[in-house]
């Protein structure tokens, strides 16, 4: 029998409200193991919004900053712009590998984007736009970024796949959006041009409703994975601490060593300090995708190590070595040692 997911569309939907949405889903469809067992939401955010991967600084300063609002989500990643003219996508499983097996850990880390970005490609496909998937983090037409894709695995096996889809608007907004809400530079990015990214509308000839992508992402994940959807509505969710998430990672004076070195899909950098020889404490930022509990656990088993090659390579294998562990966007795992190398002698 096919997997039932429920469908919940929500157009012009307060930030704060989607991170709360999607951690209720997540809550909800933990240890499921039944076929009846998953959503996929469909929304936009009002107003212009720039996100934040999960494991970005913040810049310091107030949210909204020159109109634009600073947004993290729950997913790494590079930063992106997800409000006016954009549609969000948040696709919540059991485990990464729900829709084509029982074993959470079938798919590979680098198997599950290209797995679940397949309903997307799907939908592009229904709208006579030829999206193609050429790996890593994004969706292309003709070669120009039309998307952009990450995921997360809690630390119970639960999968938050997510995308931002161009709509009316594409993703050479994203400098104008960093230089208004970010004037400080502290977070890295990419500088698109109208010649690298697409939207939707740019492809079809008009502009789509939320609610029209909606139904073709449907149409697209039945006809790739074989899923089916049935519409659910949600009730007003709990509050949710916007600012406090945001702020979670920020710049800190104690960590007075820094490096950066350049990856997959931006950059990844070290924020650490030295005490004795030793690590004192250390807070990996940048663009990379991971499970959440391997950066945790990472950056926990750092602390204290010797402040050599040998023993930071030791610490990062065994943290990856762990089942359900990845780190994706870096390159090889050596990345990681390079930049807290590179930060220890600067």
């Amino acid at each position: 029998m096919p997997h039932t997911l429920d469908l919940i569309v929500q157009p012009r939907l307060s930030p704060a409200r989607s991170l709360a949405t999607d951690r209720v889903l997540l809550g909800e469809v933990r240890g499921r193991t039944d076929l009846r067992s998953g959503v996929l939401r469909v929304y936009d955010l009002a107003g212009e919004v720039l996100s934040l991967g999960r494991y970005h600084l913040a810049p310091d300063g107030p949210s909204p900053r020159g109109g634009v609002r600073l947004w993290r989500r729950h997913s790494g990643g590079r930063a992106m712009p997800w409000g006016e003219g954009f549609v969000g996508v948040s696709l919540v499983l059991p485990h990464r590998s729900a829709l084509i097996a029982s074993e959470p850990l079938a798919l590979t880390p680098e198997q599950v984007l290209n797995r679940h970005v397949r309903g997307i490609l799907e939908a592009c496909e229904l709208s006579g736009v030829p999206a193609f998937y050429p790996g890593r983090d994004v969706v292309t037409v003709e070669r120009r970024i039309l998307a952009v894709v990450s995921f997360e695995v809690d630390a119970a096996g639960a999968l938050l796949f997510e995308a931002v889809i161009a709509n009316t608007r594409d993703l050479s907004v994203l400098p104008g959006l960093l230089d208004r809400a970010d004037p400080g530079g502290v977070v890295k990015a990419g500088m698109l041009t109208a010649d690298d990214t697409t939207s939707l509308a740019r492809a079809v000839g008009r502009e789509l409703a939320t609610e029209e992508v909606a139904e073709r992402l449907c149409r697209g994940y039945e006809r790739r994975l074989g899923v089916r959807f049935e519409e659910r509505r949600l009730a007003p969710d709990a509050p949710f601490d916007e600012d406090g998430w945001l702020r979670a990672r920020s710049a800190r004076a104690d960590l007075d060593r820094h490096a950066s070195v350049a990856t997959q899909l931006g950059v990844l950098e070290a924020h650490l300090a030295l005490r004795d020889g030793r690590i004192g404490d250390v807070v990996l930022a940048g663009d990379f995708i991971a499970n959440s509990p391997a950066v945790e656990r990472l950056e926990h088993d750092l602390r204290g190590c010797p402040a050599e090659r040998a023993a930071i390579d030791a610490v990062v294998a065994s943290v990856l070595a762990e089942p359900g562990n990845f780190i994706l966007g870096v390159g090889a795992p050596g990345t990681i040692a390079d930049a807290i190398v590179q930060g220890l002698v600067s």
